[in-house]
């Protein structure tokens, strides 16, 4: 049941909301410079490719091969890392929220997204 929930929360938190991103994005509406965007656009997109093996591991599916999702998941957790010290999202973000916020946050998202990386670990090994 954890894994289901935790699946779930992740589908909410990045598949979900792209197409009002997209929206946002077209309309202008969204002011972040393009480089946040970008950024944005690609992780999320990177990330949500995570989601087929998470839910290949709740359900026993095989889904690519064990040595894809390995490289997928030594990628994923780099740039989550690397996100910390360098990231235009981030930047742009401790601009407007301040940096006691933008680290809670990112606490937060790394808490939320463990599972996933737990899990896609477990289904590639």
């Amino acid at each position: 049941m954890f894994w289901q929930i935790s699946f779930w929360l992740l589908v909410v938190l990045l598949i979900v909301p792209f197409p009002f991103k997209i929206y946002e994005y077209i309309t202008r509406k969204d002011q972040s410079p393009l480089r946040v965007k970008v950024e944005e656009m690609l992780n999320a997109i990177f990330l949500a490719i995570g989601l087929i093996a998470f839910y290949g591991f709740i359900n026993n599916i095989n889904y690519f091969t064990p040595m894809f999702w390995k490289i997928w998941l030594v990628i994923a957790v780099f740039l989550s890392t690397v996100g910390f010290y360098w990231s235009p999202k981030i930047k742009y973000s401790v601009e407007i929220m301040g940096k006691k916020k933008v680290t809670v946050l990112m606490a937060f998202s790394t808490l939320i997204y463990l599972p996933m990386f737990i899990a896609v670990y477990q289904y590639a090994v």
